[in-house]
């Protein structure tokens, strides 16, 4: 079976392109010509078919569709350029989707096409006291990259065509560098989150097309389960203190409500049974990280040395 992905030279498109190829399916990735992404798919090898292209133009995504068999459309404007960038994230993820849903219609609508929506689409939900589901929280985006994504939802739905709609959590990656520290500060300390790994969403993603008649017509939320629920605090205070960095101080953090939340994924997971891994298999995946990227003594030198000296003064200029 021939699965196009759209956006699949993104950090999670490359993920789900490898989740794909080890199962033995052929891959097409379909994305942009840049420099970025011309390292990205070097990853997968010569297995996967590369095409580039531009997910706003009918030619070049109709180009990319010939031949498969089913479609997972990845490509989207996510933040912060969503919001930075409000125009364009309306012409990729609205307009770009209607592409590829038109074109689906034309090939008689009956391809699998899986459809990556963000949880964003629920909006802020500062007051939920139970997991937020599809079926008892109707959706409340607020900013341009929600709004973008519950549209393209709406017109997939109108279409007429097969379809299953994966409303993802934000996902994390090892490569958690200086720009990602940065971005801690838009989430409010107090605000739940549910931690979801790449590899999960990936294998989702994948279950999606092999289970596809079980899912069909439905919107599911992918994320890591009751036990990868915490508070935002919680998580980031992990994570820095794998380096021996203290908690930035709490005037740097957002007090507005973010759209992360907890999720009822009872009904996902019994679909397409993803959730394999923890925030603590995370926490050591990344610790091996910095020690492969760096050196054995990178992590006691932070830990034993530069933490406890200077940890307070780092997060304060992050």
């Amino acid at each position: 079976m021939r699965v196009l992905i759209s956006g699949g030279a993104g950090r999670l498109g490359i993920s789900v392109c490898r989740t794909f190829l080890q199962q033995g399916f052929q891959v097409r990735v379909f994305d942009l010509n840049t420099e970025r992404n011309r390292k990205s798919v070097k990853e997968l090898g010569p297995q996967a078919e590369i095409f580039w292209g531009d997910i706003t133009q009918p030619h070049s995504v109709r180009e990319a569709m010939e031949g498969v068999d089913a479609v997972v459309h990845m490509a989207a404007i996510l933040p912060p350029v969503a919001y930075e960038k409000p125009e364009l994230a309306s012409k990729v993820n609205v307009g770009g989707t209607k592409i590829v849903v038109d074109l689906l219609k034309e090939k008689g609508g009956h391809i699998p096409f899986v459809f990556t929506s963000s949880v964003a689409v629920f909006g802020p939900s500062p007051n939920a006291t139970e997991p937020i589901s599809p079926e008892k929280n109707v959706p409340h985006p607020k900013g341009p990259y929600g709004e973008t994504k519950l549209q393209a939802e709406n017109l997939i739905k109108e279409a007429g065509i097969n379809y299953v709609i994966l409303r993802l959590t934000a996902t994390m990656y090892l490569a958690f560098g200086t720009s990602d520290l940065k971005r801690l500060y838009s989430v409010s300390l107090d605000n739940r989150i549910e931690f979801c790994h790449p590899d999960d969403t990936a294998v989702a993603i994948r279950n999606a097309i092999n289970n596809f008649d079980a899912v069909k017509d439905q919107t599911l939320v992918i994320s890591g389960g009751p036990g990868q629920q915490m508070l935002y605090k919680d998580m980031i205070r992990r994570i820095l203190r794998i380096m021996g960095l203290p908690v930035p101080p709490t005037h740097k953090f957002t007090k507005e409500p973010y759209y992360l939340d907890w999720y009822d994924t009872s009904k996902s997971e019994k679909l397409l049974c993803f959730q394999r891994t923890t925030f603590a298999d995370y926490l050591k995946d990344y610790s091996r990280g910095l020690t492969k990227q760096y050196s054995a003594l990178f992590l006691p030198f932070m830990l034993y040395f530069v933490g406890p000296l200077f940890g307070k003064i780092i997060v304060h200029f992050i």
